[in-house]
């Protein structure tokens, strides 16, 4: 599939602008809709920030431009539900020791996907598989499995929070330092293991080869494990607030089922490909 080459910077930009288009839409459709509570005005927000990607992803013919909202939507989310408690400087140091947390992991993983895209001409090789199968229907297909399914993943995992950042209320300390030990270790093992993949392949040796060293020697896909152990940690540091939060366990749930029996099986029937062509050189 052939597309017009936009270099990096331009189409960088050119994400950026769509994003900010997309949320200042959503937050004042919000506002039009006079929805009283944070909760449902977020809920609106991310379809209608969704909807609005997914139509420029289907203008550029790239659902990769969707890629970024997996990390951006968090923190847009944690910060608009906390913003209250900050303009009253009621913010506790545990909330902001779990926003914190989440930005680092939001920022690390959007700056992780800018080093990986090149651009407009590159689309992720799991959505390129999608469209060879589904042809005419991929953009209804890349709607609903590429943009709504994650945007509502998202929230579902991202729901105990808000409770938390509405609440003065003190947390279990030692199960809060638990979760907060939890979140610390998953965003190294994803950050580790992200950079160990990037440095592997910047080498044109490596193509078509398998990464056996690090954190990829010791387990076969440390980045999807740190990234599950992200949003249980979550889960976690919400009901050292809450122990009756522990009903709200779809979303880390959900979260997890997509990488086990989603994500990893279409990444090790990939790695299969790339073990039988190893094979083949030798």
């Amino acid at each position: 599939m052939k597309r017009k080459k936009i270099n990096k910077p331009v189409s960088l930009l050119i994400v950026v602008l769509i994003y900010a288009l997309a949320f200042m839409v959503a937050f004042w459709g919000v506002m039009e809709l006079k929805i009283p509570s944070p909760l449902w005005q977020m809920a609106y927000a991310n379809l209608i920030a969704t909807v609005i990607i997914y139509f420029f992803s289907k203008f550029t013919d790239n659902s990769s431009l969707f890629d970024p909202y997996w990390s951006v939507a968090p923190i847009m989310t944690t910060f608009y539900w906390l913003l209250p408690s900050i303009f009253m400087g009621s913010v506790s140091v545990y909330q902001w020791i779990i926003f914190g947390l989440i930005f680092v992991w939001g920022l690390r993983l959007t700056l992780n996907w800018i080093l990986r895209w090149k651009g407009f001409q590159d689309e992720d090789w799991r959505y390129v598989a999608i469209r060879n199968k589904t042809k005419n229907w991929y953009w209804p297909v890349s709607l609903v499995g590429i943009h709504l399914l994650p945007t509502t993943l998202i929230f579902l995992g991202m729901l105990p929070l808000y409770f938390v950042f509405r609440t003065h209320q003190e947390p279990q300390i030692w199960l809060f330092v638990i979760a907060a030990l939890l979140l610390v270790v998953a965003i190294s093992m994803e950050s580790v293991a992200d950079f160990q993949l990037l440095k592997f392949r910047d080498s044109d040796r490596n193509e078509n080869k398998l990464l056996r060293t690090g954190l990829w020697k010791k387990m076969r896909h440390p980045n999807y494990t740190g990234e599950i152990l992200f949003w249980w940690g979550l889960f976690l540091s919400a009901i050292a607030f809450y122990p009756v939060l522990w009903r709200l366990f779809l979303g880390p749930g959900l979260i997890t089922i997509l990488f086990f029996f989603i994500s990893i099986p279409v990444m090790d029937k990939r790695l299969s490909k790339k073990r039988q062509k190893e094979k083949g050189k030798r």
